[in-house]
């Protein structure tokens, strides 16, 4: 998703919002494996911490490939 695809669409989400979505998809990975004995309670907190930003940061970038969508679909229909 982080890679523009020349003459289909862009990428959906920057570098910046995949670099900061990495972080989240670890601790997935311990949480879809229980591990939970091996939390950091301080890395948690700081991820819950985050999360807003996170949200808005995701959302903004997935409503501006909607929008691309959006426009692509009206050209097509032209």
């Amino acid at each position: 998703m982080a890679r523009e695809i020349p003459d289909i669409r862009p990428a959906v989400l920057t570098g910046e919002a995949v670099d900061i979505l990495q972080e989240y998809r670890g601790f997935r990975h311990l949480v879809r494996n229980v591990y939970a004995f091996k939390f950091d309670p301080l890395k948690v907190e700081k991820l819950v911490e985050g999360i807003s930003v996170v949200f808005d940061k995701v959302r903004e970038e997935l409503l501006a490939f909607a929008d691309f969508l959006e426009q692509k679909s009206q050209v097509n229909e032209d």
